[in-house]
């Protein structure tokens, strides 16, 4: 399963049921350690970050990861709906997302701690 692959938000998969469709996706979109620790960024904010800096507070050049978020990352993790990027004001936040899912948001949270 390619990015271009992954369901989309109105595609009939929806993140708010615990079906195989939705966990498969979710576990492709949190293979991927940058986009992990990102997650992980949003949950615990209260308010939406610029792509800037959330790219700075990753680990890593905050250069390449910048261009890594806009041009892979956000797309994804905005296409299945973990979280809300506004292309035009450059913002993103994580989305509201299914309480059942989120026993697994903490193991990921977990995953990025160690």
């Amino acid at each position: 399963m390619t990015i271009d692959t992954l369901p989309r938000k109105n595609d009939g998969v929806r993140l708010d049921e615990t079906s195989p469709s939705s966990l498969d996706t979710l576990f492709k979109v949190f293979s991927e350690p940058t986009r992990r620790e990102a997650v992980v960024l949003l949950r615990r904010e209260d308010d939406p970050l610029s792509v800037m800096d959330l790219a700075d507070r990753l680990d890593g050049d905050a250069d390449h990861i910048h261009i890594a978020l806009v041009h892979v990352h956000l797309p994804l993790l905005d296409r299945v709906g973990i979280v809300d990027w506004d292309q035009v004001r450059e913002s993103v936040e994580f989305a509201d997302f299914p309480d059942e899912y989120d026993e697994l948001l903490n193991v990921v949270e977990r995953d990025v701690q160690q």
